[in-house]
């Protein structure tokens, strides 16, 4: 995956949410203003251990990405590597939690063959939640809700080009407000957060080290000045999502960047249920500069006998540079109880770069 400018801690790799899973950890408001369409185009299953007031889920995946073809053979690379997420809470009393979500995974992207190097383990999350009934509010470490393609694109690849504009590792605080139309249910939510400089942005093993004022990128502030407002939930059997943004411009930008979303997610009936997600985004003085970003992603998912296929296109269209295209096709089955494999085929225009890969992925959550 390509960093791009719009992450606030340029050191962190991009990551790739292959399977995804409903953290029943995460809060009530939250977890649908997360992954409103988690449902429709993930084959795993949330399952959770309990102990006591403790609550933890932990997946576990293993991936190969082979680039087999490139009009530039220097990027023609393997990288083996593991990916682990654990999402913990600690229950306080009826309303209130403590939640943790720890990551795994390799720091750095890679630029030659390797297998299981560069991996470091890191705090994307420490918040305290508590439940008001009419509002939820979230303070502490947290990833501000804006779009889902990012996490909900089905498929080895298909969340690539879309994770440019997930935001995560952010410090501040989000108010979320749960509405009804009809019979379903909604969320507003409101976040006010800056980047994450505290020791929380360090990682161990494979290290970053500690985020700073100096180091820049949009949201990276001294104070909560960057916004996101979004709207999420269902409209009889379709999910929706519209956000808009403003991250404030830090050391080295010449800008604020604004930004606005709107997606959605409907199952279809067509003999087989074929599940169907369009999200598009905008953004103006992308990544703090004068340049304009458009993103578009459409991806179908639908069972097959035991196999769950699925295709993805997407684009991204940053101004003063050419469009790059995303087109991915995956195939996913279950092994065995909570044992999943992915077989996906990547063919990526980048920077005027053709490539073709192909990634393998063993997942187990429990």
């Amino acid at each position: 995956m390509t960093p791009m400018p719009f992450s606030s801690d340029p050191r962190k790799a991009k990551r790739k949410k292959n399977m995804m899973m409903t953290r029943n950890t995460t809060p009530r408001a939250l977890g649908l203003v997360l992954g409103a369409t988690t449902g429709l185009m993930s084959a795993v299953p949330a399952l959770a251990l309990e102990y006591g007031p403790f609550t933890a889920e932990i997946s576990v995946e293993i991936e190969n990405d082979t680039v087999v073809d490139a009009s530039d053979p220097a990027l023609e690379i393997s990288d083996t590597y593991a990916t682990i997420e654990a999402a913990i809470a600690m229950a306080i009393g009826t309303s209130s939690s403590l939640n943790l979500g720890l990551t795994f995974e390799p720091i750095i992207d890679a630029t030659r063959d390797r297998a299981f190097e560069d991996h470091g383990l890191y705090a994307e999350e420490f918040y305290f939640n508590h439940d008001f009934g009419a509002a939820e509010i979230i303070l502490g470490k947290f990833n501000p809700a804006f779009g889902v393609a990012w996490d909900e694109a089905p498929g080895v690849f298909g969340t690539d080009f879309a994770e440019d504009y997930q935001l995560t590792e952010q410090i501040g605080g989000a108010v979320l407000i749960p509405f009804d139309i009809g019979a379903s249910n909604n969320y507003l939510s409101v976040a006010l957060f800056n980047a994450d400089r505290s020791i929380l942005s360090k990682s161990l093993g494979r290290r970053r080290g500690q985020n700073s004022l100096p180091v820049g990128g949009v949201g990276n502030t001294s104070g909560p000045e960057s916004i996101a407002v979004s709207l999420n939930g269902e409209i009889g059997e379709t999910t929706y999502n519209i956000g808009v943004q403003n991250l404030a411009r830090g050391a080295g930008d010449t800008h604020d960047q604004t930004g606005a979303v709107i997606g959605m997610a409907h199952t279809y009936d067509l003999g087989r249920p074929v599940a169907l997600l369009a999200e598009m985004a905008y953004f103006t003085d992308f990544g703090g500069t004068s340049a304009s970003a458009r993103y578009g992603t459409v991806g179908l998912a639908a069972p097959f006998g035991p196999v769950t296929m699925s295709a993805v296109y997407t684009n991204r269209d940053i101004e003063g540079a050419r469009t790059d295209h995303l087109a991915t096709l995956a195939g996913e089955v279950e092994l065995a109880t909570n044992l999943f494999a992915s077989l996906g085929y990547r063919y990526g225009f980048e920077d005027g770069d053709e490539t073709h890969t192909i990634g393998t992925v063993i997942a187990y959550q429990f």
